[in-house]
């Protein structure tokens, strides 16, 4: 007797229906190759719920899915080892985005927006590793670079997805005032890097929605600023731009290679994050002076320029000899002399009794 052999329905050859098209295949495999701006089928393996997986239920994938909704109790997932730990909001996925897609669109996503706003490290932005909040919103970002109406629809789509599950999970990655500190070891650095993708987002529309400001700043809504401020915050809490804090998360005896990514990521995202800031106002604030307590300011960034774009954007192989030459070409920097540091200049550029922000 031939033993049991299980078939997944979506990778039976089948007869192609879309017009024109004479190609017989394997379907997921022919939707790939022929009509790649079609969706492919869902395959049967994917993932389940923790309640389901559990009881061995049958799971449709969705947050939260039916069989927990039908039965009354909390859906939850239970994340790729592979993903950065800490860093994947419960119950999100992106089923819903083909990997090849995926892959086009943060490629684009690094030529065209990461030359302006260069805080993801590109050597080791991995596809299949990288969190999925994560690697939707740099799709969304592409989506919106790439300009065609049907596309920046489905950006729009995308922003109102992710900044709803970010809104939905503050609790995994906002650090509110109560929390100790002893418990915010660990920084959520994707999720952070993905929210502020959403706000930088929410400025490519505001424009849209209302008119600058009378200090030429960016009114977002209401939902968006909150969630901007929210991460200011969190930053704030755990101590996030201090370069004694960004080395001291490291275990003394982690590569060296490892170290410097992490704290030039840190950096680059401060820097992103103070920009942003500077361009933003929310509702409330008509000429953004009440926001200047609640967003970032120079002083904030207790630590010194970043390296060079050479060295940043160098890919992951290159080794530590060519970052050693790059370093030699450049003004070295002492990170350690907190006179090095740009919230040093907050005492030049800014005055509590003069109003006009200019920096």
């Amino acid at each position: 007797m031939s033993p049991r052999v299980s078939y997944d329905v979506t990778d039976l050859p089948f007869e192609c229906t879309y017009p024109k098209c004479k190609a017989s295949d394997l379907l997921r495999r022919h939707i790939r190759n022929y009509h790649p701006q079609e969706q492919l089928p869902p395959s049967r393996t994917q993932r389940a719920c923790r309640a389901c997986h559990t009881r061995k239920e049958r799971c449709d994938g969705q947050y939260p899915c039916s069989t927990c909704q039908r039965r009354g109790v909390t859906c939850s997932f239970v994340e790729s080892e592979s993903a950065r730990d800490g860093d994947n909001l419960p119950g999100y996925s992106a089923s819903g985005l083909p990997r090849w897609i995926a892959q086009d669109h943060v490629d684009l996503y690094f030529e065209r927006f990461h030359p302006l706003w260069p805080f993801l490290h590109r050597g080791t932005f991995d596809l299949s590793k990288e969190p999925c909040i994560l690697i939707q919103s740099t799709v969304m970002i592409a989506l919106w670079v790439e300009g065609g109406p049907k596309a920046r629809d489905s950006a729009m789509d995308l922003h109102h997805q992710l900044c709803s599950a970010l809104r939905s999970q503050m609790s995994q990655w906002y650090v509110p005032k109560t929390r100790s500190l002893e418990s915010t070891a660990h920084v959520p650095m994707a999720t952070y890097q993905s929210v502020l993708l959403q706000i930088i987002f929410a400025c490519f529309v505001a424009k849209d929605q209302a008119p600058l400001d009378l200090a030429l700043r960016y009114r977002l809504q209401a939902p968006d600023y909150e969630l901007l401020v929210a991460l200011v915050h969190s930053c704030r809490r755990v101590n996030m731009f201090s370069y004694p804090d960004m080395v001291a998360r490291h275990d003394p005896t982690a590569p060296l290679a490892l170290i410097w990514v992490s704290v030039e990521e840190t950096k680059r995202f401060g820097l992103a994050l103070y920009k942003v800031c500077r361009m933003c106002t929310g509702p409330a604030s008509p000429d953004g002076v009440s926001a200047k307590n609640e967003l970032l300011t120079l002083s904030d960034l207790s630590f010194c320029m970043p390296d060079s774009d050479e060295a940043w954007n160098a890919p992951v192989g290159v080794g530590a000899e060519f970052l050693r030459e790059i370093a030699s070409q450049a003004n070295v920097r002492d990170n350690r002399d907190s006179s090095n540091w740009i919230s040093e200049s907050a005492g030049v550029f800014q005055d509590m009794h003069v109003a006009f922000e200019w920096i």
